[in-house]
């Protein structure tokens, strides 16, 4: 049992991860720069805890963050995830595990649609 598998297993039906489609909606979030839509969504594979700052203010910035945690050591990993996690539940928005290690945060205003 790795240090993330109780995350995105559903108890209701025998704690069996749950899959999301890759569809999302966003909010007036997203930005224009010049015309051109920025990427709601940002992918970080950090290094280190102190790269969480970087996360956190695409966060801010109404971002959906992808979070790689498989390069670090499982103590920072965990320390990165509760940092994360409480940001995102600051900004009322949602954690969802994608696989094993891999995180996606998202702001108010995103849905995740289950298959």
């Amino acid at each position: 049992m790795g240090i993330f598998d109780l995350f995105g297993k559903d108890p209701r039906n025998g704690g069996a991860r749950q899959e999301f489609a890759g569809h999302y909606s966003t909010s007036a979030h997203a930005q224009e720069n010049g015309g051109e839509k920025k990427s709601p969504v940002s992918v970080f594979v950090p290094s280190s805890y102190d790269e969480v700052e970087h996360i956190i203010d695409a966060l801010k910035k109404g971002k959906t963050a992808v979070v790689h945690l498989n390069e670090l050591k499982p103590d920072t990993a965990l320390r990165i995830l509760d940092m994360l996690s409480g940001a995102i539940y600051a900004l009322n928005g949602g954690v969802y595990e994608m696989e094993k290690n891999i995180f996606m945060f998202s702001p108010q205003g995103v849905e995740m649609h289950e298959r």
